[in-house]
């Protein structure tokens, strides 16, 4: 196979659970935090990232693709909040992983000669369902795409080269 494709994470949201929970009305108060329902918004600047606090004191980060920078960044937010880091656990969930074959897609006929392809009118592009690597494929003609629905870096990377190698087998990239 010709082609070496290039990786690149986006996105990937971060859940950290504090041995206290957050205090909503003090997360408003001390870090200008925005109620929206049952959750309290926090934005910050640097690193610009975006903390979605829940309704039991978890904190969501989003924006930010580096585990140690989230953590550094939701410590910050405790001390603001004169809070322990003591006990602090963090889970990270889904990514956004792009990437670029380096080559064209002949799309049309990916669409017509896997059955876990399918085209995408709405974005000009072939959805692949990667059952395998419990993933979904977004594939423009261009080459490029993004990764959607895995948690794991190397997981996104074995899908796509999965499925390079097998358009490549097929005649499918150009």
């Amino acid at each position: 196979m010709n082609t070496n494709p290039k990786f690149n994470i986006e996105t990937q949201t971060f859940r950290f659970i504090p041995s206290v929970p957050v205090n909503h009305e003090e997360a408003i108060s001390l870090a200008s935090g925005t109620k929206a329902g049952d959750y309290v918004v926090v934005s910050h600047e640097e690193p610009r990232a975006t903390y979605v606090i829940e309704p039991e004191g978890a904190i969501l980060v989003h924006g930010l693709s580096r585990g140690e920078v989230a953590e550094l960044a939701v410590q910050e937010l405790l001390l603001t909040l004169g809070l322990s880091l003591e006990g602090l656990s963090m889970e990270s969930g889904e990514m956004i992983l792009s990437f670029s074959l380096g080559r064209g897609v002949i799309v049309e006929m990916a669409d017509k000669r896997f059955a876990d392809i399918e085209f995408d009118p709405r974005i000009d592009a072939v959805r692949i369902t990667a059952s395998l690597h419990k993933a979904t494929i977004l594939l423009y003609d261009n080459g490029k795409g993004i990764v959607l629905g895995q948690s794991s870096r190397k997981v996104s990377e074995m899908a796509v080269r999965h499925w390079a190698e097998k358009l490549d087998d097929e005649g499918v990239l150009t």
